[in-house]
């Protein structure tokens, strides 16, 4: 793959990145309405959320695009560094470090968001089933 072929990822990944740090702001700020039984600001929270929510899947889906243009020996690499396998040059480093990074944010917010969810929707929630 080329440097631009790794720039290209790895800017998609910080797109995620950024698309995340909102989620996960939107999120804490809807654990923090949770505890004040403020319900106004729950629901629009809720609503707000949506909208990175949806970015964040239009990123994802160009993404895999981008990938299935890759030769295959070119997407396992590519998922060969999202599993920590180590890089060969600067290109796949930095595309791995912004994609560690993106994982590990994703699984706070995760983890964040299931703890809302149960809390606002008890056994109807997505994280029950």
């Amino acid at each position: 793959m080329s440097k631009d072929d790794w720039l290209e990822l790895t800017v998609l990944e910080k797109k995620k990145y950024n698309y995340l740090v909102e989620i996960q702001d939107l999120t804490r700020q809807l654990a923090e309405s949770l505890d004040r039984n403020d319900q106004v600001s729950t629901r629009m929270l809720v609503a707000m959320r949506q909208d990175p929510i949806r970015q964040l899947t239009e990123v994802e889906h160009s993404g895999k695009l981008r990938l299935t243009v890759l030769a295959p020996e070119d997407r396992e690499t590519v998922a060969a560094l999202r599993k920590g396998a180590g890089p060969q040059d600067d290109g796949q480093r930095i595309f791995q470090e912004h994609a560690g990074k993106t994982r590990r944010l994703l699984e706070q917010i995760v983890e964040l968001d299931r703890r809302v969810s149960l809390r606002m929707a008890g056994e109807n929630s997505f994280y029950t089933k």
